[in-house]
């Protein structure tokens, strides 16, 4: 037997539930939040192919420089004739630097985001961001100390500009073209290893970014059909809610 609640309760009851889930609710999906242009997802999608190309650049870098590294062993030194196959990888290595740097930022960003907006129950979304902050400052350690020991500093590499007076300062010697093969040599065996492990962190914060949204846009999506059930009742409709809707009735 179906036990009826009265009118004005059951009215007063459907708006504490609607308060409640447009109070803790997410967005729809034809409504996700956007970061710097693109939604969440788009988001997503967009920093690990970030990361994949980064990967695949340092990989070419780090073969041309081996390459030049195992010739200029062979001869004895860095001749002028070679520079010039070094310069461009050594610039193409200072872009991956800064663009590595702005994903793990733009990840991190993300993921606060979603913290934000949809929250983060378990707690795996800020871990995430949190492991990515840990490696953009191990990052910038590993590459100021690997320019360090062979005698360079950051602020030579800052810039694209930077990086090219750099360059043409070091061209000039034959110490100078050793030095900056000796150190670009190192510093992409280094860039190997940590674009590789962005690239873990990095799927590991979106996998977090997306399971939060998944799981919050159900929970969503169950309380508002709960809702919609509660309202379609039979017996009961809008329409039967008398003004004041949820005024108690009057006395008999």
């Amino acid at each position: 037997m179906r036990h009826h609640i009265p009118i004005p309760i059951r009215c007063a009851a459907a708006a504490a539930v609607a308060t409640l889930i447009l109070a803790s609710a997410a967005p729809p999906a034809e409504a996700v939040s956007e970061v710097a242009g693109a939604t969440f997802p788009e988001q997503v999608v967009q920093e690990v192919t970030a990361v994949e190309q980064d990967e695949q650049a340092v990989m070419q870098t780090e073969q041309q420089i081996s390459m030049l590294a195992d010739q200029a062993v062979n001869l004895g030194t860095m001749p002028l004739q070679l520079w010039g196959q070094l310069t461009a990888p050594v610039m193409q290595m200072q872009e991956i630097i800064g663009q590595a740097q702005g994903i793990s930022a733009s990840v991190q960003d993300t993921a606060a985001q979603t913290a934000y907006e949809y929250g983060d129950p378990t707690g795996s979304v800020g871990y995430a961001g949190g492991t990515l902050a840990q490696w953009t400052q191990g990052f910038n350690e590993q590459i100021t100390g690997t320019l360090h020991e062979y005698g360079l500093s950051r602020q030579q590499f800052a810039t694209s500009a930077a990086t090219e007076q750099t360059l043409q300062a070091a061209s000039r010697s034959a110490q100078g073209r050793n030095q900056i093969l000796q150190a670009s040599n190192a510093m992409s065996g280094v860039l190997a290893t940590e674009i590789a492990q962005l690239d873990t962190d990095t799927r590991t914060a979106n996998t977090a970014i997306l399971s939060d949204m998944q799981a919050r846009t159900t929970d969503s999506a169950g309380k508002q059909q709960a809702l919609q059930n509660w309202l379609h009742t039979p017996g009961w409709t809008p329409r039967q809610c008398p003004p004041p809707c949820g005024a108690p009735p009057p006395p008999k």
